[in-house]
């Protein structure tokens, strides 16, 4: 795959924001004076990953656009050259031409099964055997974590919390979608790794993380942004050192994942970050940021990444991979593993098995009224489908856990907190106080759930009903 773009400088109201950060929607950005609010209703997902920013004049956006227009007719200057992978091969290409280093997040062979197995194995009986040997049942805890761009301040800010308290386990298994996949490699290696997440979540602007290519991308380009910042962020913290932790980890017989969307296939992949680590390959701590990046990378906002697999034949392909909250907001197992029939068979009992799924939005927004425009209807139209394929990950995940006797618990961000709308994609006086919060909210004790929002476990007590 051969990217060669060509950049073209914007008028500095469509590229910059306030301060000058970059917003790829400003060009539409809502009015300044619509009723600011927090939740998750008609502005707030785009709110909180795109920040508010005042309306501009559309006039100006299109000459802009046309000046490119006419620049790139003339110039011819952007290529995208790719070896897509045939559609035969979809299920037998491997990353780094090693098999074993990742399933699909949905519909699994049983060939598919049986190798998962096979590979879960070895790990299960060198982390448990002796326990179990010894007539005792472990307590077996995963960690699922979700997308939502900054707002992983609140998932980072409350293992933080967690760790003060004493209560924190220590994983069996960590499994990241989009920013949960940044937060994912620190939360699996443990506690000493907090003031790191709280570094990242709230030392950094969006210039820290973006560059503008908003014309070109409009125009030829792939995305709206240039995400070359936080891939020099991401090779700053995920280094060769931090792999050989979580290979050691993997030895012990823990589990690391991270999902993304395979665009081609229009499929989720999870990732055995765990497995890439202990690979030996020279090129794992390269693939490894590599699915980190392209994790978090939204869809049009930000570039998809390319990933180089290998056929049956020795030739080399490139797979189209995106955030992967664009098939799944959070996971941490396929549904076609039975995974207390599958511990049974592999140790001869099943274990006290708890998940925690760690949401980094809120499922409950309140009410708000959209402006009758195109952007305002689009953006409410956005925001109410992922609000609802969210809210529909976490029912799923509570199905499995339900099915396989898993103790199920689940956290999000409440409709209303204490911190003002962010200015940008990547706000760091808002992040700081979402973090902040996220403690205070662990602290109260009421953080946890047993069951997905609007879940009914009985008929409510009408003295104690409300409106929502």
């Amino acid at each position: 795959m051969k990217l060669e773009p060509i950049r073209i400088t914007a008028a500095p109201w469509l590229t910059q924001g306030r301060g000058g950060r970059f917003n790829p929607l400003s060009a539409i950005a809502r009015r300044r004076d619509e009723t600011p609010r927090l939740g998750c209703g008609s502005r707030a997902r785009l709110d909180r990953m795109y920040g508010r920013r005042p309306h501009r004049r559309m006039l100006d956006a299109f000459a802009t656009i046309c000046v490119g227009l006419a620049f790139l007719a003339q110039s011819g200057c952007v290529s995208i050259t790719r070896t897509p992978v045939p559609a035969d091969l979809a299920d037998i290409v491997q990353p780094l031409g090693t098999p074993g280093l990742r399933e699909w997040g949905d519909a699994l062979t049983p060939a598919e099964v049986d190798r998962l197995l096979e590979t879960a194995g070895p790990l299960l009986r060198e982390r448990f055997g002796r326990e179990v040997a010894a007539g005792r049942t472990p307590q077996v805890d995963y960690l699922a974590l979700s997308g939502g761009g900054q707002w992983g301040a609140f998932g980072a800010g409350l293992l933080a919390a967690w760790t003060e308290s004493g209560t924190r386990p220590e994983f069996q298994g960590v499994a990241g979608v989009s920013t949960g996949a940044i937060i994912a490699p620190f939360a699996f290696l443990g506690p000493e790794y907090d003031d790191m997440l709280k570094e990242f979540y709230s030392a950094y602007t969006t210039d820290d993380l973006l560059e503008s290519t908003v014309v070109t991308g409009l125009i030829a380009g792939t995305a709206l942004a240039d995400t070359t910042p936080l891939a020099r962020l991401i090779e700053k913290y995920i280094t060769a050192e931090l792999l050989d932790r979580i290979a050691e980890e993997h030895r012990r017989g823990r589990e690391l994942s991270i999902g993304t969307t395979n665009l081609d296939a229009g499929r989720p992949v999870i990732w055995n970050i765990g497995e890439i680590a202990n690979s030996g390959h020279p090129g794992a701590l390269k693939l490894v940021q590599e699915l980190i990046r392209a994790s978090a990378a939204i869809p049009v906002a930000f570039p998809p990444m390319f990933v180089d697999v290998e056929g049956p034949d020795g030739r080399v392909y490139d797979e189209m991979h995106v955030d992967g909250g664009a098939s799944s907001q959070v996971t941490f197992i396929s549904p076609q593993v039975p995974i207390a029939e599958a511990t049974r068979r592999i140790l001869g009992r099943d274990l006290d098995r708890r998940v925690w799924v760690v949401v980094n939005n809120d499922l409950a927004p309140p009410h708000s009224t959209v402006r009758a425009r195109l952007p305002a209807i689009g953006f409410a139209a956005v925001s109410s489908l992922i609000r609802g394929s969210g809210t529909g990950d976490v029912y799923r995940l509570y199905a499995i856990a339900q099915r396989d006797k898993v103790d199920f618990n689940v956290t999000w961000i409440p409709p209303e907190i204490p911190c003002p709308d962010p200015d940008e994609q990547f706000d760091p006086s808002f992040m700081s106080c979402l973090y902040e919060f996220a403690g205070d909210y662990f602290r109260t004790g009421e953080a946890w759930r047993d069951a997905p929002p609007f879940f009914a476990t009985g008929l409510p007590d009408a003295s104690q009903t409300s409106k929502r």
